[in-house]
């Protein structure tokens, strides 16, 4: 054990004071956030005031419109009964999106006007509304570039209530009973556990089944080479030699898994907390953090299965490295190690959607799928607590019986350079091989 923690400290310390380690702690963070907010800051650079001209029959329908669009679109009023609270004069406009012009002439002389308009840039676009262009449910928006998804699909919503209180109050209907019958009928999701409910939330659950899913694939891919290249590195330079003559192979095994394990999690942790640091203040003023309660199994089991998952990977890594002579010869071998990982995302969707099915729960049971499956059936719905207790047991377990094999791989691997051993060589190394 003694020798085990040196050679933790030994591999912790050395790369924790590399200038590598530094400025890769201070600025990964930086880059993502420049990557996250840079397309959003271009994108809206582009942005400005569209001039559009609406056409219609009757001006009086035209003022209608425009009064409709300019107003807070109905996609923000679903929330009325959660937002009693705020005035209608709070809520945002768009006046300062679009200048809107209400023209009376239905006319194809002013269609081909208004066309010349648009390739002259004096407007932006046309939105065309006579009456048969409105009887027939056929209602052209002409602009230089193709409506994006979303305002197009805000113009149809809007249009659709526009268009069915105005037929009826053709038929006599009064705008408040309008109101009353076009009102979206809004679904709220209720998650029954344990005799409680609670709101669904199902998007922020899925959320932090992605987070999880993202953190441990950076661990294994990026933390899990480190280790493999360790090994190498000690190997090509016959460090090892040196090594094994005053610790164990499962010692330096276990000591090279956890210290170069060590400095990942350092890094994680320090951008998790910039990030906090960085996202609560703001967080804080914009949402309810009640909303954001998590319950206490979830950081836990979060927490568990990230090591477990972690520990499992990197020493499948390790042996890697044992086996391998170079650093070409780990990468091309490495997509076995992350199979598992890629099986797991794409079983994630039939996780989410039926989380207590019988194959859902004996797959997350299994150890090299357990670290994402049992974490996101925890987060969706918590499986009993006898499932949770084997997957870890099962887990433990096989991290145990890898290390004790890997070790074996290790003892003669390292040992061994100019080729790669096959199959057969490395059942013998399992069959001899003493720790």
């Amino acid at each position: 054990m003694h020798n085990t923690w040196l050679i933790i400290k030994r591999e912790y310390l050395e790369r924790v004071r590399t200038k590598s380690f530094l400025v890769l702690t201070l600025l990964a963070p930086a880059i993502m956030t420049a990557l996250m907010v840079l397309p959003a800051k271009l994108a809206t650079m582009g942005e400005k005031v569209q001039h559009i001209v609406v056409v219609t029959s009757t001006p009086q329908f035209g003022e209608t419109v425009r009064r409709e669009l300019l107003s807070p679109s109905l996609a923000e009023d679903k929330d009325d009964d959660e937002n009693a609270s705020q005035s209608t004069a709070a809520k945002p406009s768009h006046e300062n999106e679009y200048v809107i012009d209400v023209d009376s002439n239905p006319t194809e002389a002013e269609r081909a006007s208004l066309r010349d308009k648009v390739n002259s840039q004096a407007i932006d676009g046309y939105l065309w509304l006579s009456d048969d262009a409105i009887a027939t449910g056929k209602i052209t928006f002409a602009s230089r570039s193709v409506a994006n998804s979303g305002e197009r699909s805000r113009l149809s919503e809007e249009l659709s209530g526009i268009i069915q209180r105005e037929r009826l109050a053709k038929n006599g209907v009064s705008g408040e009973q309008a109101d009353l019958l076009l009102k979206p009928i809004k679904v709220e999701a209720i998650r029954v556990e344990q005799g409680r409910e609670t709101k669904g939330g199902s998007g922020k659950k899925f959320l932090e089944v992605v987070i999880m899913v993202m953190l441990i694939y950076v661990a294994v891919l990026f933390y899990g080479i480190s280790v493999m290249r360790s090994v190498l590195e000690e190997k090509n330079s016959r460090v090892m030699e040196v090594l094994l003559s005053s610790a164990t192979s499962t010692e330096l095994m276990i000591g090279k898994i956890f210290g170069v394990g060590a400095v990942g999690l350092t890094q994680i942790v320090v951008w998790v907390l910039m990030a906090g640091a960085f996202a609560l203040p703001s967080l804080a003023i914009s949402v309810d953090l009640s909303e954001l309660a998590v319950p206490p199994a979830v950081p836990v089991a979060f927490a568990a299965f990230f090591l477990l998952g972690f520990l499992l990977y990197s020493t499948l890594y390790a042996a890697i490295g044992a086996i391998t002579t170079t650093e070409q010869e780990g990468q091309q071998l490495q997509f076995i190690i992350v199979i598992p990982l890629v099986l797991s995302v794409f079983m994630l969707s039939s996780v989410v959607k039926t989380p207590d099915a019988p194959l859902v729960a004996w797959l997350s049971m299994f150890p090299f799928f357990a670290p994402v499956l049992m974490y996101a059936r925890i987060v969706l719905q918590t499986p009993p607590a006898w499932q949770i207790a084997l997957s870890l047991i099962l887990l433990i377990a096989t991290i145990a019986g890898l290390l004790v094999l890997c070790a074996r791989i290790y003892r003669v691997g390292v040992l061994i350079y100019g080729k790669r051993p096959n199959l057969p060589e490395i059942l013998k190394w399992l069959k001899y091989a003493k720790t």
